[in-house]
């Protein structure tokens, strides 16, 4: 008998690399800086079943790709189907290959679109992923772009347009700095998803919700 769920998860787990104080992913300051700062003071290895939900994140990703490159769409073109980034602050670095970020051109102008896989098409975009994408937009000085959200078992989408806010761009740097000077001073920072109404949900979800429960508020 052959264990295909072995076989995939063999394929799909790497080298857990500790991360490096000072360089950071554009992803990580959307949510609770606390679970982020854990995840630098105490990693944890990333479990076979999520990986798997970033794959099938991917396969999608290179889907949507493959949909606006298509000779059926000739008025949009792909220009990148994933794109690195990187920010240079005075003492540490935003950098990243983003592999669900799509630049197109539409009537020669151009467009970012971060691809998220959902379960069920949101009412709403994101506000974590509405950050992200106004740090791409900072970063490469595309200031026009859309949320695209998939579903994942009909491939049905919705979208949000978003256009660049220098004012969100700023508070995105600036909690990027707040992360970076907690971790150089080893100062744990306050668990903002369990102080709020809106994000305590996160907590459900968290790997380091009993490290954050013990260390209080």
């Amino acid at each position: 008998m052959i264990d295909f769920d072995e076989i995939i998860d063999k394929y799909l787990i790497h080298e857990n690399k500790p991360k490096e104080i000072g360089r950071y992913y554009p992803s990580e300051i959307g949510g609770c800086i606390r679970k982020t700062w854990f995840s630098y003071k105490n990693p944890k290895e990333v479990g076979a079943d999520l990986l798997r939900i970033f794959e099938a994140g991917n396969l999608l990703h290179e889907f949507i790709s493959d949909a606006i490159k298509s000779e059926k769409n000739p008025d949009i073109e792909l220009v990148k189907n994933e794109m690195p980034i990187r920010i240079e602050e005075k003492d540490f670095i935003i950098s990243g290959r983003i592999d669900n970020l799509i630049m197109f051109k539409l009537n020669g102008e151009q467009y970012l679109v971060e691809v998220k896989s959902t379960k069920m098409l949101p009412r709403y975009a994101n506000e974590s992923h509405e950050m992200q994408l106004q740090l791409y937009m900072h970063a490469t000085n595309i200031h026009k772009g859309f949320l695209l959200y998939i579903q994942k078992d009909n491939l049905k989408t919705t979208s949000f347009e978003s256009k660049y806010d220098e004012n969100m761009a700023q508070n995105i740097l600036r909690r990027f700095r707040e992360l970076h000077l907690s971790l150089k001073n080893d100062k744990m920072p306050k668990p903002e998803a369990k102080l709020s109404d809106d994000k305590r949900w996160m907590c459900s979800y968290c790997a380091y919700k009993e490290n954050c429960d013990k260390a209080g508020n």
